[in-house]
């Protein structure tokens, strides 16, 4: 009997998912439970496995192609077993014609000219190809069958007047594809939709390295070490409990407000960059934040995040100190309303009443979309957050 292959629904959130590679050829045998195929979500590949034994008897939907949760995607067939009929690939053999419609019948009758070619596109996408004044003729779709969604008509560019210069020798042309083309497509439509403001401020991290040399001193018996970040982890989950309007999302027009703090790690890798989520992380102690983003972090890098992991963040961190740079402006992380940016220790001069001293200091950068967060909103939460960093025992006050 023949198996269905269909594509697997990876997480709460997925209603569709794009082929990267299909781990077996047709006609290859396969044993259940075996990777067949590897399928690729938002920042996330994901081996699927096989879900019967037997024989891959057919691909119906190649690598590269996008389709809905629950289509079929391959067939496999028992050891000898013929592939079902209505699943064989089509013959030469034409079917009778059928008999014309009613409708295409009085359309020969009055010799009407030939209608153009039906574009498939959804509705949301015809709406917002309106709205843009874009032809959707020029828009490649890349929902099942072609067919234009949403997100198409939000991340074409009209074409430029003047033609592209010619690739030559010593040029290189990478097409976006994978991981890159998931993270170019998320990062143009949070730009491009929500209004960036990011607000700095400068902050003395004396307090929280000496807190964090006395809790290592403590933990080293655990085998725990806790670094720097996983510090900011915990300061920053205990502000955002705080400030409920940064810990919230955006659905079309309605601004949720989280009742957990989800924090997103921004993890950089060779090919792109991934953001595991640490779920109630206003609730967790210090050693097992510190514990869980160890984990995320060798998951990603090891390619072995599960979908779930990379969902439901309320608020992005990213860290690019460790490559020298003091201060920047992180691009929200949607359907997230802020970010927070943080940015190299110096030891600076910074003036104390009438002396002068050297101290660690270091820039935070809060993006927000200005949408749904005002100006003194964000300020008042920045303000929180340097306080707790500058005052870590502030945190047990809250």
């Amino acid at each position: 009997m023949a198996t269905e292959v269909v594509m697997p629904k990876l997480g709460l959130t997925m209603t569709e998912g794009t082929i990267n590679k299909w781990l077996k050829q047709v006609g290859e045998e396969v044993k259940k439970g075996e990777p067949l195929l590897e399928v690729s979500t938002d920042k996330v590949v994901t081996e699927v496995e096989a879900p019967a034994p037997g024989v891959l008897a057919k691909i119906i939907v190649p690598e590269g192609e996008t389709v809905e949760v629950a289509k079929v995607i391959g067939i496999i067939t028992a050891l000898g077993e013929e592939l079902p009929d209505i699943l064989a690939p089509e013959t030469e053999t034409k079917s009778e014609p059928k008999a014309p419609k009613i409708q295409e019948f009085e359309r020969t009758m009055i010799q009407a000219p030939p209608a153009k070619e039906r574009i498939k596109a959804s509705p949301k996408a015809k709406k917002l190809a309106r709205e843009k004044g874009l032809d959707l003729s020029q828009i490649k779709g890349t929902g099942p069958g072609g067919r234009i969604v949403a997100r198409d008509v939000e991340n074409f560019t009209p074409p430029a007047t003047g033609p592209l210069p010619p690739v030559t020798a010593g040029d290189e042309s990478v097409e976006l594809q994978g991981m890159r083309k998931v993270i170019a497509e998320r990062m143009s439509k949070s730009f491009s939709e929500k209004p960036h403001v990011t607000l700095n401020s400068r902050v003395d991290v004396s307090a929280l390295q000496k807190l964090r040399n006395k809790i290592n001193e403590h933990l080293e018996s655990k085998g725990i070490k806790v670094t720097f970040n996983d510090l900011l982890l915990k300061v920053t989950a205990a502000a955002l409990a705080h400030h409920r309007d940064l810990n919230a999302i955006v659905e079309g027009n309605r601004l949720v407000k989280r009742g957990a703090v989800n924090l997103g790690l921004a993890v950089a890798l060779d090919d792109g960059l991934v953001v595991p989520v640490i779920k109630n992380a206003d609730r967790l102690p210090l050693a097992d934040i510190a514990s869980l983003t160890k984990e995320l972090i060798e998951k990603a890098r090891a390619g072995r995040l599960k979908p779930d992991e990379l969902q439901g963040g309320t608020f992005t961190l990213t860290n690019l100190g460790m490559y020298g740079i003091e201060n920047f402006t992180p691009i929200i992380n949607p359907p997230e309303v802020a970010i927070l940016g943080v940015g190299q220790i110096l030891k600076v001069p910074v003036v104390e009443g009438e002396e002068i001293a050297i101290k660690p200091m270091m820039y935070l950068s809060l993006s927000f979309d200005h949408r749904v967060i005002d100006g003194a909103q964000a300020a008042v939460f920045l303000k929180t957050l340097k306080e707790l960093i500058e005052e870590p025992r502030l945190i047990w006050l809250l």
